[in-house]
């Protein structure tokens, strides 16, 4: 059993009977994650000019492209992929009239070669080859990589209830207040329960909460309060029973500061790199990844 083949099982829970069929997948879920569309494992093709029944260890649909792939194991060996393992894939791609593009998967390197071919592809074969290289990740793969992202939320919360609120009354309404005095009394004390506005027959209209639901507009730097009017025409209040009627509501709200952490970490292993021609580390595939997927009856590639 090769490396990938050990990784595989781990991750899945099993091992294709078929040696390089674990690679082979593991190729075709990568292939759906780059190119998305749909994508097949182990499907054939009949050759437009040769009538060959040629077997594709990956075939991928998307809106503008096909693409087969070959994929290579030679993680065990430890060896290369080499010319001649791509001249299988070259040898395919003319015949196949309805294929855009090759894409080759190895567990390891390739040789300069097998880079030569890929890259001298589309003038010969009139069609490109895209290498990839898809290995177990490594710690120094990982590095530059950002594996916690701390983001700190600075919150000015308003505080309402500690806030200070003054109707501004109409002229019908100062009167309905003063006719609550007793005779000889020139200061009048009232305590209100402020959450609902009325209209002239005491139905409830308006009530605070909907009346804040947008806010209380910019805060104050120097008092750290937001301080305005709400214009409340043809509205009123209640006192002691009594209705009356108001301009609008002054207020001035008071705010608490406190600051939140929120830490969104990936502790994830990177089971496996993708890297590309330049040997540039093009994504990483985690289990959890991995096991977002599997395949039907067909070999197609599904999401779970």
């Amino acid at each position: 059993m090769s490396p990938i083949e050990k990784i595989f099982k781990e991750i899945f829970g099993y091992a294709p009977e078929k040696s390089g069929t674990a690679f082979e997948r593991l190729a075709s879920i990568a292939s759906y994650i780059i190119q998305e569309g749909e994508v097949f494992h182990d499907e054939k093709l009949r050759g437009h000019f040769s009538n060959t029944l040629y077997q594709l260890d990956i075939y991928g649909e998307s809106k503008d492209t096909s693409i087969m792939g070959e994929a290579k194991d030679y993680s065990l060996q430890s060896k290369k992929v080499g010319r001649g393992d791509l001249q299988k894939l070259g040898g395919a791609l003319p015949d196949l009239k309805d294929i855009d593009a090759g894409v080759f998967y190895s567990a390891t390197e390739y040789t300069s070669p097998a880079k030569k071919y890929a890259e001298s592809a589309e003038e010969i074969l009139g069609k490109p080859i895209t290498l990839w290289q898809l290995r177990p990740g490594t710690e120094l793969d990982e590095e530059g990589f950002v594996k916690t992202v701390v983001v700190k939320i600075h919150v000015n919360m308003p505080q309402p209830e500690k806030g200070r609120w003054l109707p501004h009354f109409t002229e019908n309404g100062m009167s309905a207040v003063k006719a609550l005095a007793k005779r000889g009394e020139e200061r009048i004390n009232y305590q209100l329960g402020l959450s609902h506005f009325y209209d002239s027959y005491g139905n409830e209209a308006l009530s605070l909460h909907d009346l804040t639901l947008e806010g209380y507009g910019g805060i104050d730097s120097d008092t750290g309060k937001s301080h305005g009017c709400f214009i409340l025409k043809n509205h009123y209040i209640k006192i002691s029973g009594i209705l009356a009627e108001i301009h609008g509501m002054e207020f001035e709200v008071p705010y608490e500061k406190y600051t939140e952490e929120l830490r969104i970490t990936d502790d994830s292993g990177h089971r496996f790199v993708l890297v590309d021609k330049n040997g540039k580390v093009s994504r990483f595939l985690t289990d959890k990844n991995l096991r977002e997927f599997d395949f039907d009856e067909n070999g197609r590639v599904v999401r779970k």
